[in-house]
Parts: C-alpha cells; sequence; structure tokens
C-alpha cells in the first residue's frame, strides 16, 4: 500500500520532532545551548512534559540567573542604554519612579537591602574603584546646587529635626558638647592671657628702658 506525500512528510516530521526533544533534553541536562528556543520546544506536548517532570524544579535558578544574564547583556547595548536614558528623562518617569521610592514600604526594603554584608561589600568596592569619577561627577556645579538645595530641604524635614532634637539630648553628646565648649574656653582664656603678659612684659620693658635712659 503506497502512501501519500502528506503521510510521509508526517512521518518525517514526528521523527525530527522526537530527535529534536531528546536531543534538547540531553543538552538541557549537560548544560548546553538549546537547538530551538525554549518557547518553540514547548509547543511539542512531548518535550513540554519531559521538561515539565524532569527539569523545571532542577534547573529553576539556573532558567532565572540566565534570563537576568540575558537581560543584563540586553541592557549594556548603546542602543539600549541610550533609549533608557531617554525614557528616564521624561517628567512622568521621574514622578512616578520619586513616588514609588517614597513608599514606606520600597524604602524599607531598599534599607533592608543596603544592610546586607555582600551589597555594602560592593558599595564599598565600587567606590574604591571610582574614587576619581565620583570626584569628577560631586565638583560639577549642578551636582553641588542640587546637592545645596537637597541638604536644605532635607534639614528642614519634621522628622529630621525630631531626630537632631533627639541627638542633641542625649547625655553622651550634651558630655560631649560641654567639653567642646570648655576646651575652647581654655584656649581663650590662655590666648587672652598670652596677650596680657606680652602687655604686662612690654610695658615693664618700656619702664625699664626709660630710666636706663
Amino acid at each position: 500500500m503506497k502512501m501519500t506525500i502528506n503521510e510521509i512528510n508526517s512521518i518525517d516530521d514526528e521523527v525530527i520532532c522526537k530527535r529534536e526533544i531528546w536531543e534538547n533534553i540531553r543538552r538541557v541536562k549537560t548544560g548546553e545551548p538549546l537547538t530551538k528556543p525554549l518557547k518553540t520546544l514547548n509547543q511539542f506536548c512531548e518535550f513540554k512534559k519531559e521538561w515539565d517532570e524532569q527539569f523545571n524544579l532542577v534547573h529553576e535558578e539556573e532558567l532565572k540567573e540566565e534570563k537576568r544574564r540575558r537581560k543584563r547583556e540586553y541592557r549594556q547595548r548603546p542602543e539600549v542604554k541610550a533609549r533608557i536614558r531617554e525614557y528616564e528623562k521624561r517628567p512622568e518617569v521621574k514622578a512616578k519612579r520619586k513616588e514609588y521610592q517614597q513608599r514606606p514600604e520600597v524604602k524599607a526594603r531598599i534599607r533592608e537591602h543596603r544592610q546586607r554584608p555582600e551589597v555594602k561589600a560592593k558599595i564599598k568596592d565600587w567606590r574604591e574603584n571610582n574614587k576619581d569619577k565620583i570626584k569628577e561627577y560631586n565638583q560639577r556645579p549642578e551636582v553641588k546646587l542640587r546637592k545645596k538645595e537637597y541638604d536644605k530641604r532635607h534639614q528642614q524635614r519634621p522628622e529630621v529635626k525630631l531626630k537632631r532634637k533627639e541627638y542633641q539630648q542625649r547625655p553622651e553628646v550634651k558630655a560631649k558638647r560641654k567639653e567642646y565648649y570648655q576646651k575652647l574656653e581654655n584656649i581663650e582664656k590662655k590666648e587672652k592671657n598670652k596677650e596680657t603678659k606680652k602687655v604686662i612684659d612690654y610695658s615693664h620693658s618700656s619702664i625699664l628702658g626709660g630710666g636706663v635712659s
């Protein structure tokens, strides 16, 4: 019994499909790149079933990391960086980001994230390796102006005023402040005594000099 062309093609497709399925399953096990995108392979029921049963849980973290790596590489492209910079300059985007960053839960997450030892180490390492860039950036007139305006606004915030007042009321802070002013007072007394002594010495020498002449 002769087979039609469509039947022959369907058999070839099935053979190729199974061959690619097992080849890609093998590649997943060995960490090699897939022959086709995962989205395409998932269209085949046999591959999807095998993937879901054996690899989804095992390789979940690896897949996430691979996705993050590709995203990082994509965002490093010059044309992508230019589009991101242009997008972030939009007033509505700035306002939305500012509103998001001011949320208490977001602030708490940021603080918690920055307190992690590995994050602190990365920040410290970055600052050590970019001292010249940081210095050059901080010397820009527009950056100085923004910092000055920010500091002024920051100091006027009620919570900042309250913290400053609470800090100044601490016994150890009061003691340090008292010690500091006591040192200043002692220095002023010493300087005053020196000036007085100079005047006395000068007067005494003048009297003696007058007597000799």
